[in-house]
């Protein structure tokens, strides 16, 4: 597989998202996205400027792939639980869907968003998931700058949080 998109929609991907529905049926995804694509590349080459800083060339999509099928196939049994209990830890988040502010230019009563609908995650969620095991598990300490560059709000406290997450698979 050349491209992510083919990846995403592959029967092999489509088996691993099987055995993920599995062990968390109540799991709902997306629709399969336009964006995903472009979403988890972002996050590979956010992954190898963490690693290596920005002096190196940019990953092609077919790096990203294999680099993933490649993680998959030596450590799928931990990737997927570690999978699982991330999603479960996402779903417990208490997301404030305006994002952080300030005392005193917090938004006013009126002005916050209203949550209509809680749709799922997409199915690159897995993919993006194996890049975010791998700093945590192999790179714990590059998690936090990482989680900076791919603009996650709080990145030190979200970081923290999700070595929780790791540690708790591997008890």
């Amino acid at each position: 597989m050349k491209t992510i998109e083919e990846f995403l929609t592959s029967d092999w991907y489509k088996n691993v998202t099987a055995e993920l529905v599995q062990l968390k049926p109540d799991i709902k995804f997306v629709e399969h996205a336009s964006y995903e694509a472009e979403f988890l590349m972002d996050s590979f080459r956010e992954r190898m400027y963490t690693l290596h800083g920005f002096g190196i060339s940019s990953p092609t999509e077919e790096e990203c792939v294999q680099w993933i099928m490649e993680q998959l196939a030596q450590d799928k049994e931990k990737i997927i639980s570690y999978v699982v209990a991330r999603l479960t830890f996402s779903e417990q988040l208490d997301d404030d869907s305006d994002g952080e502010f300030r005392e005193g230019e917090e938004l006013d009563e009126g002005d916050k968003s209203e949550l209509v609908e809680i749709l799922g995650f997409t199915r690159s969620v897995i993919a993006n998931t194996v890049i975010e095991y791998d700093l945590v598990k192999n790179h714990p300490k590059l998690l936090t700058g990482y989680f900076k560059c791919t603009r996650i709000p709080g990145a030190a406290k979200f970081s923290s949080q999700i070595k929780k997450v790791y540690a708790s698979i591997e008890n």
